[in-house]
């Protein structure tokens, strides 16, 4: 076990061993500098667990030595050591960073405690992260967390593929984690380095697809003011992930199939061959094979997607999965909002294993930010569950409204806190999906159409969320 290190940063020597003499219990590795110039080097040789610094140092003065240090090394616990009984000082060095002080002279009982604290606060966090890493290295590859034997498939087939530039077609449900596949066949493979874009097939009309995936020169259609590169183009070299691919047109279609066997295309109103290196990752929740029976998609088009299949299966196919990943999303989302992760009651426990959960892991995620919010860190009881999950009949598919809404009926001034914290809900998503109005929409538990309705009435522009021109939903 890595021994507990204190660093001492204290001008005064007679100050520095008193404290030393309290905090020193022979198991802890105890330094001291005089200064800040002197300690800094010290954070990355010694990496301290906590750090005393006198805002009276030899060479700084004030609570801006501890903003210098936690710039510096932010995981390290600081209390600040102030010589004066100022209420202002104290305040400033809490705001700098510090998580406590201490005025001196020296109270042996009250250093205790602030030791106490801020090293119990290190243990946490280094438990947290210990079991973050243990259950990534046992249950998980990249972002995708599994002990579910049928997701174990999934990663050996995303290990022997990533190596490869074979085109890869991933196959489920809406919410199973299609483009976390794609993410990890990337990032496993030569092209690493390279561009991945995520395009939404499905989120486009036609014409503006064709815009989108192969560009267009200036004048082909109304509003084409200029050239613009197509996804494609910017994907060379990379790897282009093209999402619900099922929802295509035939006549894009047949573009498609002529860049995955040509590995070249023209842009909209062009006449020159554009030529690109980029893999494909497709996906789709549709049946290819059904829609290729029933002439909605085109079977050569099929065969040259369909090199190497991946079966991504339901979260209702993966029971085991459930509680690993309740677990960590849980604690993802009491650190995004600030809150403490709630415990799960036992009969909540039941009813959230039992649950077919038809929105799959995007579901269970969403699920999951809505209870950290609404258990500020008690306990998740059965009473906290929406009616789908104590009573499947009541919804057989996604709800149309924002799981919010449930909370309309309440008082005014509840009302305002619930519509503030509506507003949170959707920007935070908009923010996790780039303004992608589609994932938004799905991750909500909403149709595109309520979203928009909901985005208007809190006056939210999702454009602000967009990272680039790839992620236009």
């Amino acid at each position: 076990m890595r021994r507990e290190v204190v660093l001492i940063v204290e001008g005064s020597t007679p100050r520095a061993l008193e404290l030393k003499r309290i905090v020193d219990d022979g198991h802890r590795a105890v330094h001291i500098v005089s200064g800040v110039r002197a300690a800094l080097p010290m954070l990355q040789q010694v990496e301290p667990d906590l750090v005393f610094v006198s805002l009276m140092t030899a060479d700084q003065v004030g609570p801006r030595v501890v903003r210098l240090l936690k710039e510096r090394r932010p995981v390290s616990q600081v209390v600040a050591l102030t010589p004066t009984p100022s209420a202002n000082e104290a305040v400033a060095a809490i705001r700098a960073g510090a998580s406590d002080y201490i005025q001196q002279p020296l109270d042996a009982e009250r250093v205790q405690q602030a030791m106490g604290r801020a090293l119990r606060e290190i243990r946490a966090d280094r438990a947290l992260k210990e079991t973050q890493e243990l259950i990534k290295s046992r249950y998980g590859f990249d972002h995708i967390l599994s002990r579910s034997p049928r997701m174990r498939k999934v990663f050996d087939q995303i290990r022997a593929v990533a190596s490869t530039d074979a085109t890869v077609l991933i196959l489920g449900e809406t919410g199973t984690g299609k483009e976390l596949v794609a993410r990890a066949i990337h990032d496993g493979s030569s092209r690493r380095d390279k561009p991945y874009i995520s395009v939404n097939c499905g989120a486009f009309s036609e014409s503006l697809l064709e815009s989108e995936l192969f560009g267009h020169e200036r004048g082909s259609f109304t509003g084409a003011v200029d050239r613009r590169d197509g996804v494609f183009s910017m994907a060379d070299g990379g790897t282009l992930f093209l999402d619900e691919l099922g929802e295509t047109s035939l006549s894009v279609q047949v573009n498609l199939l002529r860049v995955l066997e040509d590995f070249a295309f023209r842009r909209v109103g062009g006449e020159a061959l554009v030529q690109v290196d980029t893999r494909i990752v497709a996906a789709t929740n549709v049946d290819l094979e059904e829609s290729v029976r029933a002439g909605r998609f085109r079977n050569d088009l099929f065969y040259r997607l369909n090199v190497f299949p991946i079966d991504l299966p339901p979260l209702r196919e993966r029971r085991e999965d459930i509680g690993l990943l309740l677990r960590h999303f849980l604690d993802d989302a009491a650190r995004e909002y600030g809150l403490g992760a709630p415990t799960i009651s036992a009969d909540a426990m039941e009813w959230i294993l039992n649950y077919e959960w038809p929105g799959n892991v995007r579901q269970l995620r969403a699920m999951c930010e809505r209870w950290v919010i609404m258990a500020q860190g008690r306990d998740l009881i059965k009473e906290m569950l929406p009616r789908k999950l104590v009573d499947p009949g009541t919804e057989s598919a996604l709800p149309e409204q924002a799981w919010i809404d449930e909370f309309r009926p309440l008082q005014p001034q509840v009302v305002r806190v619930v519509h503030q914290m509506e507003r949170s809900y959707f920007h935070r998503l908009l923010q996790r999906f780039h303004g992608h109005l589609q994932k938004t929409a799905e991750a909500a538990g909403m149709s595109r159409r309520t979203l928009y309705n909901k985005l208007r009435e809190h006056n939210i522009d999702p454009n602000g969320y967009k990272r680039n021109y790839a992620d236009r939903g």
